[in-house]
């Protein structure tokens, strides 16, 4: 169960609380290695604002460097404003001219939402779109906060959908604070390992868990009985992330529940039922109860393993984080730094692609405009050809960018198999 670490450049935070995405917008910035600036747009009141950005301050230890590294623009007007004053081209060439600038690697939309109301139109749908894309192309990474209770912020959680690498949803506590879902982020950015624990007595139940999570990199996996719970519930870790329960001895009660959450408060938990089928008021009556999700005794294995994979992801977003920028003071490397530099990226299990063009049709000065920061390339002398190593892209994409780029062919511009490097370069 390979671990999906490639950029995340569109982040979508759910929150209804400002000082809550804030909080995490600036945390996500504190993992990014990169010393341009970031941009934060707001259509938010600006004495609202910069209240909650003093609770902020309060919170993050290094405030003050990031707060130096961020720009922040107020806008005077909402964009649905400037779109009916001036029309959509006016709207749109906004967007490119925010992307194109140099100064700025990271963009925060701060409750986006409030930028249109409730005029969220398909034309201004299909700007957003492009202005993604452009952000994707240009390698640089966009953070959208909104809130899912207004109705443009339905509109755009609908919208990033299926474009965004990661989403959160901050949850206010009892206490109408926020700290509870910091804190569960400060837990994840420390982990190193994602921790699962199965609660059965059916051993064909046990063997497909075993097959395929047993020996799994970077996951802790235990099998435990019910008996050796009840008698020592402190066995499941604070740290577990998904408990998986099938039972044929008890059945998942809300008493258990609650020792689960005790014990494992982030934890979800699967309920593996032995009902053949699964109602629509089951599903509510468990999801009252605390159960994150509920399977027949006939579920798709396949399917099956896709939902553990997403408890996985959602626990390993740091390493996530962690490769969002791998910046290199040096572009240009030598073989041995190539060699090396390769090494590391499969390592990491970071996924890279390998692009070469003719050195000859490719202005020298252009070299380093081509490519992101992150990126490196390697001049190879005597056949003539530059060799770029893209982050984070697969093959198709890296080519289109470095034909589009150089202003080449793209029949020019080839792609090698990582394997195939030695020989390339030899």
């Amino acid at each position: 169960m390979k671990q999906n670490i490639q950029i995340s450049e569109i982040v979508t935070i759910n929150t209804k609380d400002n000082r809550c995405a804030l909080g995490f917008s600036f945390e996500l910035l504190q993992h990014l290695n990169t010393k341009n600036k970031m941009l934060l747009l707001t259509a938010n009141n600006e004495h609202l604002f910069k209240s909650n950005l003093e609770k902020v301050k309060e919170y993050l230890s290094d405030f003050s460097a990031l707060h130096k590294r961020t720009d922040y623009l107020f806008l005077k007007q909402s964009w649905i404003d400037l779109y009916n004053l001036y029309g959509l081209n006016a709207f749109e060439n906004e967007l490119i001219t925010i992307t194109d600038d140099n100064d700025y690697d990271v963009y925060y939309f701060h409750r986006i939402d409030l930028f249109f109301d409730k005029h969220f139109t398909d034309e201004i749908k299909e700007v957003i779109i492009n202005f993604i894309d452009a952000i994707r192309y240009h390698h640089k990474k966009v953070f959208f906060s909104y809130d899912t209770t207004t109705v443009s912020g339905k509109s755009f959680e609908l919208l990033l959908k299926q474009r965004r690498d990661l989403s959160f949803d901050i949850i206010l506590n009892d206490d109408e604070d926020c700290n509870l879902s910091m804190k569960t982020h400060n837990r994840l950015l420390k982990k190193e390992c994602s921790n699962i624990v199965l609660i059965s007595d059916n051993e064909d139940i046990k063997y497909l868990h075993n097959t395929i999570l047993s020996n799994q990199e970077n996951i802790n996996y235990e099998t435990i009985q019910i008996e050796t719970l009840v008698d020592n519930d402190s066995i499941i870790s604070e740290q577990t992330d998904l408990i998986i329960y099938n039972d044929s001895k008890k059945e998942l009660n809300e008493t258990l529940i609650k020792a689960f959450k005790q014990n494992a408060p982030y934890a979800q938990i699967f309920l593996l039922s032995n009902r053949k089928f699964i109602r629509k008021a089951d599903l509510k009556q468990s999801q009252s109860m605390g159960i994150d999700q509920t399977f027949s005794k006939f579920f798709d294995v396949k399917e099956y393993v896709k939902d553990i994979e997403q408890v996985i992801q959602n626990s390993f977003y740091t390493q996530k984080l962690k490769t969002l920028s791998l910046k290199k003071e040096k572009q240009q490397v030598n073989v041995k730094e190539l060699m090396l530099r390769i090494q590391n990226l499969e390592k990491n299990n970071i996924i890279y692609a390998l692009i070469t063009a003719r050195r000859g049709d490719i202005d020298n000065t252009q070299l380093k405009e081509i490519i992101r920061k992150d990126d490196f390339f390697f001049i190879d002398e005597k056949d003539d050809i530059v060799l770029f190593v893209l982050l984070h892209i697969l093959w198709e994409p890296a080519k289109e960018i470095v034909a589009n780029r150089t202003n080449i062919n793209k029949l020019l511009i080839k792609h090698h198999k990582p394997g195939t490097l030695a020989q390339l370069i030899n």
